[in-house]
């Protein structure tokens, strides 16, 4: 026989009005209550549209049916099934109206850490809670019965791949204590800002569990990341809550900064200095640039001088040259002016 409870939540717990912070004497204090400009949380710039204040009231106050299911709970005496689910049942609305943003904040911390570590898939979590039942059959008889409840939980859904992990939450609840604490609801306020119907208007949630009779096993069992996450914040929300600590906090970000201006001071020395010597070193690179430059000029003078020289050398031996083949070409011929020494002696016998 397949029996379904259908439960009705309204998740009304949230986080405490903030109390004023610790200011200079010279400000008067304020309340952390301007919430309003909350947006890109973490410096998160895919986060511009999104405000995380009242996302969290939404969730906080966003009403929610679990869906029952004991097709695969197995207990052999059927009065006894019909008395555990009773009490599963009732443990359920008590733990949701009394812990449930809790609840859905350690899902919330499930998420964002599967997302982180397996950002290129989906991850479908199965949450396996243990839940200790003690009941009584019709003879009076007490009964004790594990059951444990099962949900799911995906991250970054819409990833091409997906896979499957089970996960334990780590301590078991006891149905006579949760049951016996009924009285108080012990929640947390009426959300950050004070906004009791932040959900009126978003679709009513449906969670679905299934009840198994013995601890079930997967493929993959993977630590509960809200044991860790959940630890974490809580000792850090309680050190941001105490005010003991301000005065040697405010201490140390003082000789941080005291520090750092020493820091400052000394690379600016040194830039100066650094400055200065790269100055003195470029002017005397340009008067380097200055001599050289006055030697190459008269250096090159030189050169056209020697050249001028040269030139006029060479036109006085041109000229020298066409005057001695002038002076040669005037003059008569040497053999021309010599008689025959024949023709001037008499002939012998006269």
């Amino acid at each position: 026989m397949v029996l379904k409870t259908l439960v009705t939540l309204a998740l009304a717990t949230g986080f405490a009005a903030a109390k004023p912070i610790n200011t200079p004497k010279e400000l008067p204090a304020y309340a952390k209550r301007q919430f309003e400009a909350l947006a890109a949380l973490g410096g998160n710039q895919q986060s511009q549209a999104f405000n995380f204040i009242d996302g969290f009231n939404n969730f906080n106050n966003q009403q929610q049916v679990i869906q029952v299911k004991e097709q695969n709970l197995q207990i052999v005496d059927n009065g006894r099934q019909q008395a555990v689910v009773q009490q599963v049942n009732e443990v359920l609305i008590v733990q949701n109206e009394q812990d449930g943003f809790n609840r859905d904040l350690n899902n919330l911390f499930r998420k964002s850490s599967m997302r982180r570590e397996r950002n290129d898939r989906a991850t479908v979590m199965l949450v396996v809670q243990q839940i200790q039942v003690s009941v009584q059959d019709d003879r009076g008889n007490a009964f004790q019965q594990d059951v444990f409840v099962q949900s799911a939980v995906v991250a970054n859904r819409g990833a091409r791949e997906t896979n499957t992990v089970m996960l334990f939450e780590s301590k078991a609840i006891v149905a006579t204590e949760i049951l016996g604490n009924r009285g108080g609801r012990g929640g947390l306020g009426a959300g950050i800002a004070g906004q009791t119907n932040a959900g009126a208007l978003l679709p009513t949630k449906t969670a679905g569990v299934q009840l198994l009779g013995a601890k079930p096993t997967w493929s993959e069992v993977v630590e509960d990341p809200a044991a860790t996450l959940g630890a974490v914040w809580q000792a850090e929300l309680q050190d941001l809550q105490n005010a003991e600590q301000d005065q040697a906090d405010n201490q140390v970000n003082d000789d941080a900064a005291q520090q750092e201006k020493q820091a400052l001071d000394q690379t600016a020395e040194e830039q100066k200095k650094k400055d200065e010597e790269a100055a003195k070193q470029a002017e005397e690179q340009k008067k380097k640039d200055e001599e050289a430059a006055k030697q190459a000029e008269e250096q090159q003078k030189q050169q056209d001088e020697q050249a001028k020289k040269d030139a006029e050398q060479q036109a006085q031996q041109a000229q020298q040259g066409q005057e001695n083949a002038g002076a040669d070409a005037a003059a008569p011929p040497a053999d021309a002016a010599v008689p025959p020494a024949d023709a001037a002696a008499p002939p012998a016998e006269a």
